[in-house]
């Protein structure tokens, strides 16, 4: 009885023969399929994965055992067109000195000492101006110092020092200098084709030199039409350069009470001078901060520019003022006029 009644029943598609049967088996097997070929189409991507790395480590040994073959060369820290800011030359005092570093780019280190030389290199200037457009200017040898032209890298080390010094006294304010350095010789190793050269300079600016400093200071008063309390007129000065287009202005009560001066900014466009304006940078504000002082005023009053180069400027002029707080609470009162010389 059983047995006919699943006939019926097999017949009638109930269950294997119906189409929602049917439907149910087609569903399963679709997502059987989608689910086969997501794990196959991770499984190669996995693969793929695991060949790339399996490549890059095989391209590092192989690097890795080139190692061994390359050849040593010899270079300056810095070196090269990329040290050029890294070489810039300032003058906090009279006297500048700056450490050169050799260094054995060698897989192993040395079993012998290695002799390198390194020395004064005037032809990099030429090509160095033609190349940036610039013209920096040749130092005169009294402007700087090197401690030793031979210096040797031990057995068993890859560096050795020296050191360059530089003499504010022997350079104009208002040229710009390159002093070259290359190592000329090396113990028969090889020299780094961009890192042979230290391009050590020093920036000059046009508006810097010899100037006229009058000042009028005013005790409790922003009153500048009454009689000042301290005045000095026509003071000879130095003003030098913070950078191209920089000057440090020596503001009579900044410099003498703090030490610090003002910085007067512009925009140089081939000898047209414009967009002056005065500014204190923020290692000036600390010392202001760290006095008890409080900067209340600081402005340019006027800028003429007077001549060309061929002049150095002579004439021009600048006229600042400035308000200041005192660490006593007292305010003062400053007119600088600057006459470039």
């Amino acid at each position: 009885m059983w047995v006919r009644k699943a006939i019926l029943i097999i017949r009638q598609g109930k269950y294997f023969g119906s189409d929602s049967y049917k439907n149910k088996i087609n569903f399963k097997k679709v997502n059987m399929k989608i689910k086969i070929n997501k794990w196959t189409g991770l499984i190669t991507a996995f693969a793929l994965v695991l060949m790339s790395l399996t490549s890059c480590v095989k391209n590092r040994n192989e690097l890795g055992t080139d190692f061994s073959q390359l050849q040593d060369h010899v270079l300056l820290v810095n070196g090269g067109l990329l040290g050029v800011s890294a070489s810039n030359v300032a003058f906090p005092t009279d006297t500048t000195t700056i450490t050169i570093t050799v260094n054995l780019a060698s897989v192993n280190l040395p079993a012998t000492p290695t002799k390198v030389t390194i020395g004064y290199d005037p032809k990099q200037i030429v090509s160095y101006n033609a190349a940036n457009g610039k013209n920096y200017q040749a130092l005169d040898a009294s402007g700087y110092k090197l401690a030793a032209t031979t210096l040797t890298i031990p057995a068993g080390q890859q560096y050795a020092t020296t050191t360059i010094t530089f003499y504010k006294a022997a350079t104009d304010p208002a040229v710009s200098y390159l002093i070259p350095i290359s190592i000329t010789d090396a113990s028969g190793k090889a020299l780094s084709s961009n890192q042979n050269t230290l391009f050590f300079n020093i920036i000059g600016n046009p508006l810097s030199g010899n100037y006229l400093h009058s000042y009028y200071r005013y005790n409790g008063t922003n009153d500048t039409t009454s009689v000042p309390g301290t005045t000095g007129l026509n003071v000879p000065i130095i003003i030098g350069p913070v950078d191209g287009n920089t000057l440090l202005l020596p503001e009579y009560y900044l410099e003498t009470f703090l030490g610090v001066g003002v910085n007067l900014a512009f925009d140089n466009n081939n000898g047209v001078f414009s967009n002056f304006n005065v500014y204190l940078d923020d290692a000036t504000k600390k010392v202001i901060a760290d006095n008890n002082f409080k900067l209340v005023v600081l402005k340019l009053v006027s800028s003429q520019i007077v001549g060309d180069a061929s002049t150095k400027y002579a004439g021009s002029t600048f006229r600042i003022y400035i308000e200041i707080m005192n660490s006593a609470g007292r305010l003062r009162t400053v007119v600088n006029n600057f006459v470039k010389q």
